[in-house]
């Protein structure tokens, strides 16, 4: 059994080397984080939007490129080249639209965001709540897992509790447990962009399914 644990995400690892990494959702709340924080670490980051123009800061970032994340050919070219995809959108359409495209380019490492409400995550009356509510949403993320861990790439799926856009805290809390207590309820956008890093440069991680939360 992996012990559930809090530190300043992952500082027990031996950082990486410069990763070349496509950010998928990169103009959303999370999406943002990932470049912006990707790049301070030495990365080459790439983004791919919908609409470009809404970067920032594209001067950090080692390429930019246009396109729906369900249209295969466009993101087949963006991952060409790459050595690892960050998904900071979800959903079963846009993960089998990766999982070709990175079969088709021969990138192996995938680390893909989803939700800690996701079917084998803790029953808590949040959870059930949330599932009353946005069921089609969970049902869609569970499929979307499914095909992840089925696809034979080297993936990590990193479910979030409720996230907010508070300052970070530098830290998070990790776990493995399906029925796992212990983390805050909600979490920093900006918390979760370091723990998605974090994990694309572990390569103990690949082949696990991480629930993330606020430090308590």
């Amino acid at each position: 059994m992996v012990q559930a644990c809090s530190y300043s995400a992952f500082s027990h690892i031996e950082r990486c080397h410069r990763v070349k990494i496509l950010v998928i959702g990169s103009t959303g709340r999370t999406g943002k984080h990932v470049l912006t924080q990707g790049a301070e670490r030495g990365h080459e980051i790439t983004a791919y939007a919908r609409r470009p123009e809404l970067l920032t800061d594209r001067g950090r970032l080692a390429g930019v490129h246009q396109g729906d994340a369900r249209d295969l050919d466009a993101v087949r070219s963006a991952i060409q080249g790459q050595d690892a995809v960050i998904s900071a959108v979800g959903g079963s359409e846009i993960a089998g639209t990766l999982i070709t495209a990175m079969r088709d380019t021969g990138v192996r490492r995938m680390v893909m965001t989803s939700s800690r409400s996701v079917v084998a995550t803790r029953p808590r009356l949040a959870v059930t709540l949330a599932w009353l509510f946005l069921r089609a949403a969970y049902v869609d993320l569970a499929r979307a897992e499914g095909m992840l861990q089925v696809s034979g790439l080297d993936w990590t799926i990193a479910r979030a509790t409720m996230l907010n856009d508070k300052p970070p805290a530098g830290r998070v809390h990790t776990d493995f447990e399906a029925n796992a207590t212990g983390g805050a309820t909600q979490l920093s956008r900006a918390d979760y962009a370091m723990a998605l890093l974090d994990t694309v440069e572990d390569p103990a991680l690949i082949g696990k399914a991480l629930g993330i939360c606020g430090p308590k």
